[in-house]
């Protein structure tokens, strides 16, 4: 019943907002690639969202190497962009500030007069398409959907749901000329922030030996793998000589990683980082990183580490990461394995449950040339 009542907003939202697109706003000529000075790339969500928008930074900057490039972040995610060559300035818009906050930087905004505003999302919601109309930007550029066309004066025709994510932002670039061939994803650690992180890894008796990260938090919980699995992996993995294991996550993760703790054997490293610089430090020094589907696991694909990933019923082809070396677990043979909610509708949570532990540890095996002999897996079970 939600998912008609919804249909049906959103086609009377559409339908009524399109009317009132064609009777006010004009469409206008993209300005000449020659003459853009200045362009607000807004990007208000996720962590994974913002690292997989950053091949569209490096393509704005190659085809234009003097637009100024200013990229609209949030508290969450803003970290990314830190020592990026290809972002000259950071707004940060934080939806739970107050009204005179917002309206402020909305002010900020529409002073620096940007040549153009590009909104990449790609779905309903009109809140970007918003802010890209309330940044006064002289160009906006978005995708139409269900009305949100209203707030552009260049809207590009919807894509397809299952186009990559980094391929969305990509795509709306092809719309005013600039294209790319290089589709990596990119964040830049620094000198200190790697001298903090082998220090790290010293002090926790960690250097020297083949470091696995482990990440088992994310935002839905249809892409968390099993607390239990996390921790008899675990297990499996710390029998194998010279392996040490980096159990990762931030504040929200705490209850999964107490439970992942009380249930391993032998003490464990842990990582609770709330700085992004951090722990993306850290995962530059893992030689193997296995976590769900979140945003470490595209800063870990960016750091050029190998991955084990475990996918529930999201959409397999927009959220894999880039390049190769990656190795993505996910149940396809599933009747329900397409559903793409954030909860377990039948309450059965097969798309994770149906992927074990011992399964995963083969992986590592065989792929990833970590060994282990047959009795250390078997004492890690007793």
């Amino acid at each position: 019943m939600k998912a008609i009542l919804k249909g049906l907003y959103l086609k009377i939202r559409g339908s009524t907002l399109e009317a009132l697109r064609l009777l006010f706003i004009k469409k206008k000529s993209l300005l000449s690639l020659l003459n853009i000075q200045s362009i607000l790339f807004i990007r208000v969500d996720r962590v994974g969202d913002m690292m997989l928008s950053t091949p569209a930074f490096r393509a704005i900057k190659a085809a234009l190497p003097g637009v100024r490039l200013t990229v609209m972040a949030t508290p969450a995610n803003t970290d990314i962009l830190m020592n990026n060559p290809d972002v000259d300035d950071v707004v940060v818009y934080d939806r739970l500030a107050g009204l005179h906050v917002k309206m402020k930087l909305m002010m900020k905004l529409r002073s620096r007069q940007f040549s153009l505003a590009i909104d990449p999302h790609n779905d309903y919601e009109l809140k970007t398409a918003f802010l890209a109309a309330l940044s006064g930007a002289a160009n906006r550029i978005g995708y139409a959907a269900f009305g949100r066309e209203i707030f552009f004066n260049q809207p590009a025709s919807l894509i397809k749901e299952n186009t990559h994510f980094v391929d969305v932002a990509l795509g709306l670039l092809k719309d005013i000329g600039i294209s790319a061939t290089n589709r990596s994803p990119e964040i830049y650690i620094s000198d200190d922030e790697q001298v903090w992180a082998r220090k790290w890894l010293a002090d926790n008796g960690l250097q020297g030996n083949t470091v696995v990260g482990i990440h088992p938090g994310a935002h839905y919980q249809t892409q968390r793998w099993l607390p239990e699995y996390y921790a008899e992996l675990i297990q499996l993995l710390r029998c194998q000589p010279q392996t040490g294991v980096i159990l990762f996550g931030g504040p929200s993760d705490a209850k999964v990683i107490e439970e992942i703790i009380s249930k391993v054997k032998t003490d464990i490293c842990v990582s609770m980082q709330n700085n992004l610089r951090y722990l993306s430090a850290l995962l530059a020094q893992c030689h193997i990183f296995i976590c769900n589907n979140s945003g470490p696991l595209h800063i870990a694909s960016a750091l050029n580490i190998p991955t084990i990933s475990f996918m529930g019923p999201t959409v397999k082809e927009q959220w894999t990461p880039i390049s190769a070396n990656h190795r993505v677990l996910r149940r396809d043979d599933l009747p329900c394995i397409g559903c793409n909610l954030g909860y377990c509708k039948i309450k059965s949570h097969d798309c994770m449950r149906l992927i074990g532990p011992e399964a995963v540890f083969e992986i590592i095996q065989s792929e990833f040339a970590l060994t282990c002999g047959k009795q250390n897996v078997q004492r890690a079970r007793d």
